[in-house]
């Protein structure tokens, strides 16, 4: 019995440990890839434009930390802005205040004007900025987001 609750106990912390470091991990993204219609058009996602060095960014990071926690089946992608060259710098920010239940991207390439066009035409370019989509519904919002805010974003885009 003994050994039982050892190896059980064993498991559940290499579980723990390959989930911790999965959510930890950057994975460089393109443009391209931003701007490919999703292959699932059920699950709602919620894309969040930040920076390591803008302050309200930082500051609404625990809005996509509880929606993680409270909203698993939604599918939250944080999108580092930070210049190509500062990918150590991302990873490492990461590493340090990072949470699970994300998917986070660093941008391999400097968005341009038309970039940004390209991933949302209502976009000014100004960070952060959230886009809340499901099929053909799309909602982009800019400026910091706040708990509430974003469940009514989420709400219009479910029905």
């Amino acid at each position: 019995m003994k050994r039982l609750v050892i190896m059980v106990a064993l498991a559940g912390t290499v579980a723990l440990s390959a989930a911790t470091s999965h959510a930890r991990r950057v994975e460089p993204i393109t443009v391209a890839a931003l701007t490919r219609p999703p292959a699932d058009t059920v699950t709602i996602r919620v894309r969040n434009f930040w920076a390591t060095w803008c302050k309200p960014c930082i500051e609404e990071m625990p809005v996509f930390r509880s929606l993680a926690r409270r909203n698993p089946s939604i599918r939250i992608e944080l999108i580092s802005l930070d210049s190509p060259k500062d990918s150590a710098r991302v990873r490492a920010f990461w590493q340090r205040r990072g949470f699970g239940g994300v998917q986070v991207y660093h941008l391999r390439q400097t968005l341009r004007t038309a970039d940004i066009d390209a991933i949302a035409s209502e976009w000014s370019g100004a960070i952060p900025m959230t886009i809340v989509e499901r099929g053909n519904r799309r909602i982009v919002h800019e400026g910091q987001l706040d708990e509430p805010t974003l469940e009514a974003l989420i709400g219009s885009v479910r029905d």
